[in-house]
């Protein structure tokens, strides 16, 4: 029992401070200053329960201050996202050459998240998981100070076809829950880029040239194209080839490369 009371004592040791009048206050000491005192103290078979149940407080402790630490450098990551600009560099296009939607690639998102995301002091990890039909996206962020946080986001796997196996299938589905999860998680803000995309309307006002619109107009003949649907790709308001704005041009460019067979 001695060797408790030495233990106690030191405790309450570490728990004195002398203000600069010279007089004495108390303060709560932490875990580690528990912790010292009891090893300093000696452990013994009559401490060994308390020092035990020190190290497990102690472990709750450095838990929940990294946690905190996590929390205060994501909160101050996300305000600096939210100042970014991610923008949807490829398209979904059906089988006419529309440009079904726009998205973020993987490599736009990596490419400006990672170096704001160490600057932080957080890195990502990636993991997959497989279930029947179903592709699922494991993301954890790790920070610097030792806490994470583990997410996860479904979808179902694509279908095969002469191009695409089943690992190209589920490659392609994780993939996009990858994007989708962490455009959630960070709030990224995704846009479509001003000089390839109609609906952005930017420079509507100067049109393609001459020598352009006579090209377009002879490789729609040549295509065997129908004009009033390229004439509906190629924009709003759009009734003749002249109409085409100059922004409008590379992706008609693209459609009919599509439909001319070159790459």
């Amino acid at each position: 029992m001695d060797r408790v009371s030495n233990l106690n004592r030191r405790i309450a040791v570490s728990q004195e401070l002398v203000k600069m009048d010279g007089t004495v206050v108390r303060t709560a000491p932490t875990s580690l200053e528990i912790l010292d005192a009891a090893v300093r103290g000696g452990v013994t078979s009559e401490n060994v329960a308390v020092v035990k149940e020190i190290i497990a407080m102690r472990r709750e402790e450095v838990a929940l201050e990294s946690k905190a630490k996590f929390n205060r450098s994501f909160f101050e990551l996300r305000k600096e996202i939210s100042t970014m600009k991610f923008y949807a560099d490829k398209e979904a296009q059906t089988d006419s050459g529309k440009v079904a939607f726009r998205y973020c690639s993987e490599a736009e998102i990596t490419s400006k998240l990672d170096p704001v995301l160490f600057k932080h002091g957080f890195t990502l990890m990636f993991g997959q998981e497989t279930d029947g039909d179903k592709s699922t996206a494991v993301v954890t962020l790790t920070h610097e100070d030792g806490h994470d946080e583990t997410r996860r986001y479904s979808v179902r796997s694509g279908g095969t076809n002469r191009m695409k196996d089943a690992t190209a299938a589920d490659t392609g589905a994780t993939t996009s829950a990858w994007r989708h999860l962490v455009i959630k998680w960070f709030g990224l803000k995704s846009r479509t880029s001003e000089t390839d995309d109609a609906r952005n309307l930017g420079d509507i006002a100067t049109k393609i040239t001459k020598e352009q619109a006579d090209e377009l107009e002879h490789r729609v003949a040549m295509a065997n194209a129908n004009k009033v649907a390229f004439f509906e790709f190629a924009g709003a308001n759009v009734k003749s080839f002249s109409d085409i704005a100059a922004i409008d041009y590379p992706r008609c460019d693209r459609m009919l490369k599509r439909k001319e067979g070159v790459k």
